[in-house]
């Protein structure tokens, strides 16, 4: 993969984190949120529950905020082949609870598809932190840390 190709590879990825973060908010679409990720990805939330692309509304349990919004900064991004990356990308969450609701990375691994489009092969979402009485504390509690302390035991 030349310079190029993977700059190109690099702005495609991007927007499909950014597409992911602007999707993910109250009353998502889900099945358009699901043509993010690659046929047969895994999907990991909390507590190590996986789940296909058709079932990740199992991430809000039932418990949908009124208002959630994702922020990405660091977004880093590893070629190991022509045709997949690995990326991790910090994240914070916004809701109507509060503005710093929870925080952590997403921690993906990307295939490049036929049509040279790049989708989520697999996705595990590592909550670091989040605020006391918050949604991700309301709705998964500690359990939402786990993929984080098993990184960092």
């Amino acid at each position: 993969m030349d310079f190029k190709e993977q700059a190109i590879a690099r702005v495609q990825i991007t927007a499909v984190m950014h597409r992911y973060a602007s999707l993910a908010r109250e009353n998502c679409d889900w099945a358009e949120l699901a043509k993010l990720l690659a046929p047969g990805a895994i999907y990991r939330i909390g507590g190590g529950v996986e789940v296909g692309a058709g079932d990740m509304k199992e991430v809000i349990r039932g418990k949908e905020a009124k208002y959630i919004r994702h922020h990405i900064t660091t977004i880093d991004i590893e070629f190991t082949s022509g045709v997949e990356a690995h990326s991790r990308a910090q994240f914070f969450a916004a809701t109507n609870y509060l503005f710093n609701d929870h925080w952590g990375h997403w921690k993906d691994t990307w295939r490049k598809q036929s049509d040279g489009s790049w989708l989520i092969q697999d996705r595990t979402i590592v909550t670091e932190g989040m605020a006391p009485g918050g949604w991700c504390d309301k709705v998964w509690g500690e359990e939402a840390l786990s993929a984080s302390k098993a990184e960092n035991p």
